[in-house]
């Protein structure tokens, strides 16, 4: 999908490599904990990567449906593989796609992006998809790493989000969003009304 970023075969197989970095497990941790605060039967993960958030949140929320969507097919290929192995292949899906190719026909409670909207050409656009595929009082949630001082963020500028920038993009497409930022990670919720 044009204007996300993609992985190959090659950097699809060494992207757990992130994983072992103390900064990325901090954040996958205040992800889930801020999703299992919420009550919802469907979820959509977007830029899902290898599915490493979805499965996890399965974990903790085993009675809701949880569908990711990758633009690259390598990676939904190993996330399927993912949710075989974790045992709940039944419940967690994986397909290609991305922001801008979402199925009108389908509607979510949550949707959400981890570590994947600071990568998104058109995010006044994709905020209209996601918000257009909630159902009533849905909930769309961007989480990403902002700037803390920390001596790593040197290295990672480019993929780097702000309270400004999220307060912004709301204005731009007429949601407010609710900002939590906590430890150099940061969470803006655009909500849909009833």
């Amino acid at each position: 999908m044009e204007g996300e970023e993609k992985f190959g075969f090659l950097s699809s197989l060494f992207y757990p490599i992130v994983n072992i970095i103390p900064t990325t497990r901090k954040f996958y941790k205040f992800v889930v904990s801020e999703i299992e605060k919420r009550d919802f039967d469907t979820l959509l993960d977007i830029g899902s990567g290898r599915g490493t958030v979805l499965i996890r949140i399965g974990e903790i929320k085993k009675n809701s449906r949880l569908f990711g969507v990758d633009p690259s097919p390598s990676m939904v290929n190993l996330a399927n593989r993912a949710a075989v192995k974790a045992g709940a292949s039944d419940r967690i899906k994986f397909l290609p796609g991305s922001s801008r190719s979402l199925d009108p026909k389908e509607k979510y409670d949550i949707i959400i992006s981890t570590l994947s909207f600071h990568h998104w050409k058109n995010r006044e656009q994709s905020i209209e998809n996601i918000m257009n595929a909630l159902r009533p009082a849905g909930e769309f949630i961007i989480f990403e790493i902002t700037n803390n001082g920390a001596f790593n963020r040197r290295f990672v500028r480019s993929h780097l989000m702000s309270r400004a920038e999220f307060s912004s993009i709301g204005s731009r497409v007429g949601y407010i969003p609710a900002i939590n930022e906590q430890c150099g990670f940061i969470s803006a919720s655009f909500r849909k009304e009833d």
